[in-house]
């Protein structure tokens, strides 16, 4: 893997848990299709980043 991404990593990292906290928070208001795909693809990243897959 690239260098800067390995700088960055952890930026994204702690970045990622307060947006899939606001995603959440706004599926659970008005839930739509869209709103629960983006929360699913937010939660996904957060566990490959868990899992060091990235």
């Amino acid at each position: 893997m690239d260098k800067w991404w390995w700088k960055i990593r952890y930026s994204v990292k702690g970045v990622l848990f307060p947006l899939i906290c606001i995603q959440f928070v706004r599926t659970l208001l008005l839930p739509t299709g869209l709103d629960i795909f983006i929360l699913f693809g937010l939660f996904l990243l957060y566990i490959g980043f868990l899992l060091n897959v990235y």
